[in-house]
């Protein structure tokens, strides 16, 4: 891979600039049950959720554990009781080792740095602050509701980017399979989960951002 010829480099946040998929995980326990039993049962399904957006996992959840439909408004309630307890998560959780280095040489290279996420936007940009990665990101972008295909199109379409000059960096199939259908070139992190073992087209996987930054010479 030649980052001479990439203009943009977009990251996901959670499980690539920040190691929260853990504390995220046991976010949607806590927002669930109060019941230990079933909150560790929540998180060990939600880290089987790679990729797909917020409101998907909780409609998972609630049909694969709950299994029940939800009740009135109880949907919405459980949206705002978890921004809360991501927040706290995301917040406290460490960074992936080498991230601020990698943003910074990116930076030297003039390569514009964007975050993508599935989490809410006011919600991403508070945790990137408190996190103190606000500033050596150029682009903050979140989702929510709907599939990381759709938030990586309106970004390319926002900003007039060309997919062919981006570079997009994800943990989850739902991100690979964004890029495929934005044409965007894309490189895989995965700490052995077996994540991609099924699929083709892509760069890496690496380990984590520090490996890919190690091969890049960015670190």
């Amino acid at each position: 891979m030649n980052l001479s010829r990439v203009n943009v480099c977009i990251f996901d946040v959670n499980g690539v600039l920040i190691d929260s998929n853990p504390a995220n995980a046991r976010a949607m326990g806590a927002a669930f049950s109060d019941d230990p039993r079933r909150q560790e049962k929540i998180a060990a399904f939600y880290l089987t959720l790679t990729g797909i957006d917020r409101g998907e996992k909780m409609r998972r959840v609630q049909d694969q554990i709950v299994q029940r439909p939800f009740l009135e408004n109880e949907f919405e309630m459980l949206w705002e009781k978890l921004i809360d307890l991501t927040e706290q998560s995301m917040g406290k959780a460490p960074l992936a080792t080498g991230c601020k280095s990698i943003l910074k040489a990116l930076a030297q290279g003039r390569t514009a740095r964007v975050a993508l996420s599935n989490t809410p936007l006011n919600e991403l940009r508070h945790i990137l602050a408190v996190q103190g990665l606000d500033a050596f990101l150029d682009i903050i972008r979140g989702g929510g509701n709907w599939p990381k295909t759709e938030s990586l199109r309106r970004l390319l379409d926002e900003f007039a980017f060309t997919p062919e000059t981006c570079l997009f960096i994800g943990d989850g199939k739902g991100d690979l399979w964004a890029a495929r259908a934005a044409g965007v070139p894309f490189v895989a992190i995965d700490p052995d989960t077996g994540e991609f073992d099924e699929e083709v087209g892509f760069e890496g996987p690496y380990e984590d951002l520090a490996a890919w930054g190690h091969a890049m010479g960015l670190i």
